[in-house]
C-alpha cells in the first residue's frame, strides 16, 4: 500500500521485457495494495507521499478569513474575523463590525453612529443636553444660544427654547427682557403691567417692583 506498479524496459536483454517496479504515491494521493495507479485526494484535501487510504487526506489548513468545518473551510460571516489554520471565526469586539472573510481584528470597526449619537475612538457617544447629532456623525452640535434639548437629540427642531427667567418673557427668537412699568415671572410667555399709577424698571420680576412714582 502507498505504492503502484510501472513497467520499465530491459533493452540489454536479446528480447523486450516488461519487468514490474514499484513507485510511492506521490503527496496528495493514496493507493491501497496491489495499486496500479495512485488516487488523487479530493479538492482541498492534501496527503503525505505514500498514503495508503483516503482516510490520510486531509483538508488543508484554512487561510485567514475562513474556518475548517466538516466539508472543507467556509468563509468567516460578516462581523466576524479569523487567521490562518483557525477552527472556528471570532466574533468583533462590541459595537464594531467586518466584511465577511476578514482575517484581522483590525478589520473590526466601529458602526456609524446613530442619529443623537457621535463617534469616538471607544466607539458611539451620546451626545449631550443642548446639542443634536444626525446619524454618521463625528460631533454633536450645538443649539443656539438660549436653546436647550434633551441628551440624545437628533436633530435641530429638537432644540427649544429654555423657559424664561423672571423679568424676561418668551417670544419666537427666544427670551426678551421686560419693559419698564412691567414685571414677569419664571417661564413667563409675556409681561404685566404694574398697577395703576406704579413703575418698574425693566426687568422687574414681581409686582414687589411696582412702586409708587415719587410726587
Amino acid at each position: 500500500a502507498g505504492y503502484y506498479m510501472t513497467e520499465r524496459k530491459q533493452w540489454y536483454q536479446r528480447r523486450v521485457r516488461a519487468e514490474s517496479g514499484c513507485q510511492q504515491c506521490g503527496e496528495n494521493s493514496y493507493s491501497g495494495a496491489g495499486a496500479s495507479s495512485c488516487v488523487s485526494c479530493a479538492v482541498d484535501m492534501i496527503s503525505a507521499p505514500g498514503s495508503t487510504s483516503e482516510s490520510d487526506c486531509i483538508y488543508a489548513p484554512c487561510y485567514a478569513g475562513s474556518y475548517m468545518t466538516e466539508s472543507g473551510c467556509r468563509l468567516c460571516g460578516a462581523n466576524t474575523y479569523s487567521e490562518n489554520g483557525a477552527a472556528s471565526c471570532r466574533p468583533c469586539p462590541a459595537l464594531t463590525i467586518s466584511n465577511p472573510g476578514s482575517s484581522s481584528s483590525s478589520d473590526c470597526v466601529f458602526a456609524s453612529c446613530l442619529a443623537g449619537y457621535y463617534m469616538t475612538e471607544s466607539g458611539c457617544q451620546q451626545c449631550g443636553e443642548n446639542s443634536y447629532s444626525g446619524a454618521g456623525a463625528s460631533s454633536c452640535v450645538s443649539c443656539a444660544v438660549d436653546m436647550i434639548s434633551a441628551p440624545g437629540s437628533t436633530s435641530e427642531s429638537d432644540c427649544i427654547y429654555a423657559p424664561c427667567y423672571a423679568g424676561s418673557y418668551m417670544t419666537e427668537s427666544g427670551c426678551r427682557l421686560c419693559g419698564a412699568n412691567t414685571y414677569s415671572e419664571n417661564g413667563a410667555a409675556s409681561c404685566r403691567p404694574c398697577p395703576a399709577l406704579t413703575i418698574s424698571n425693566p426687568g422687574s420680576s414681581s409686582s414687589s417692583d411696582c412702586v409708587f412714582a415719587s410726587c
